[in-house]
């Protein structure tokens, strides 16, 4: 028992819901079966005497306004359309009407050793003509709903088979439709989990060296040791390190958000062009003094649906990362394309670059820098790309970094909120 309910918790969600469904519908089959076949008599004798009884007291009361000739009229109606024997005497016993009373009597005698197949109901009648009231015998036969249980009975070997296929192709249906989003559910939340256990591994290794740095300058210059006896010039360094350690933090905590964005997710409608120019004009002394040429190719009337905050900062993101990285006297070029009934992208552009494809596999990796000395002074921290990354899939919009000729292309497709 215990090795069964091991498997059993060890089982595939699809296959533990394919095995409850099948033997849901299965038993439940089985359950209308059986109900059909032991409550079903019972109802069926209860309707057909309920349905005689009626029947009779509408005729009986009909006689005593009617005559002896109608009133065989009616008995004769009622005995065709219910399947009926019927019997009209006077209290003497003599027949008044009935077809063959002798099959009538030898029916009644059958009846006698078998109540369970026929029914009998027996009732005085006054009838307009006559002086005296007649008694009115009346024969049900209840036998074929017997033999449709015979039937039954003999048909649960191919209703258990029937049942059973039918259950195993719908639980099959059933549990294929169901389990796969679910599957895919858990599939993400699992991959997200390893992806945030990563990211905190990567992050305490991140984290140790600035803190190992610091923490080496500050012992030296408290023991006066070696070169640390220069404390002017390594406070300096400390103070710097610090400064990467904070903005470490900061941009750790700018991805936290992303985790909890779904419940704060405020989405607008913004001018594409106002966000490029707002980043543009904050990025005009590096651009000055890189000599970089911008050129912008937004219709005022560019609009997309997007949470303002999360939005601008991976716009920033990349928009700064394109200058950052692009070789003095090159270009920028920042395009928002309509297509029709298709999504509307945008595309930010930076000459004179490449970037080799097995970076372009990793950049959107935590931590991962394309500067190969992985300095945080001239590569940055590795977090921007990952952070713009996480906003842009929240939002649900498609993106990807190629190499075009001599240009690096960041590409946002608005494939989700796109207004």
């Amino acid at each position: 028992m215990t090795r069964i309910y091991k498997r059993w918790q060890n089982m595939n969600i699809k296959y533990k819901l394919f095995s409850i469904t099948t033997a849901l519908l299965v038993a439940l089959a089985l359950l209308i079966y059986g109900m059909l076949y032991f409550l079903l008599p019972k109802y069926y004798h209860r309707y057909k005497i309920e349905a005689l009884q009626d029947s009779v007291k509408q005729a009986v009361a009909a006689a005593e306004n009617e005559d002896i000739s109608r009133f065989e009229e009616d008995l004769y109606r009622m005995s065709k359309e219910q399947n009926l024997a019927i019997l009209l005497r006077d209290q003497e016993g003599n027949i008044i009407y009935g077809k063959n009373e002798v099959v009538f009597l030898k029916y009644s005698k059958y009846l006698m050793n078998s109540l369970n197949s026929e029914y009998r109901l027996s009732t005085e009648v006054n009838i307009k003509e006559m002086d005296e009231s007649c008694v009115l015998d009346i024969i049900m036969p209840l036998q074929p709903i017997n033999e449709a249980n015979k039937v039954l009975r003999n048909l649960v070997p191919f209703t258990i088979f029937a049942a059973i296929l039918i259950g195993i192709l719908g639980a099959y249906i059933y549990s294929n439709t169901i389990t796969k989003p679910l599957i895919e559910i858990i599939e993400k939340e699992r991959r997200e989990e390893e992806n945030r256990r990563e990211f905190i591994a990567t992050i305490s290794h991140e984290l140790k060296t600035p803190i190992t740095i610091i923490s080496g300058q500050l012992e030296g210059m408290i023991y006066n040791i070696g070169k640390y006896k220069d404390r002017d010039k390594y406070l300096k360094e400390s103070y710097t390190s610090t400064q990467e350690l904070k903005d470490l933090v900061n941009e750790m905590i700018e991805i936290s958000k992303t985790d909890i964005m779904s419940a704060s997710f405020k989405p607008t409608t913004l001018s594409v062009k106002e966000l490029v120019e707002v980043i543009l004009k904050r990025q005009e002394f590096l651009i000055d003094e890189k000599n970089l040429k911008t050129r912008v190719a937004i219709s005022s009337d560019a609009k997309i649906n997007a949470d303002k905050d999360k939005f601008s900062k991976a716009l920033y993101n990349i928009i700064n990362n394109a200058i950052k990285y692009t070789p003095e006297g090159e270009n920028i070029n920042i395009r928002f394309i309509e297509r029709g009934f298709r999504p509307s992208i945008l595309e930010v552009e930076n000459t004179g670059i490449t970037i080799s494809d097995e970076s372009l596999k990793n950049i959107f990796n935590p931590f991962f820098r394309v500067e190969k000395s992985r300095s945080r002074r001239t590569g940055g921290s590795g977090l921007g790309l990952y952070l713009t990354s996480q906003i842009l899939a929240k939002h649900g919009f498609e993106y990807k970094m190629t190499n075009r000729g001599n240009a690096v292309l960041f590409t946002i497709e608005f494939t989700s909120r796109d207004s």
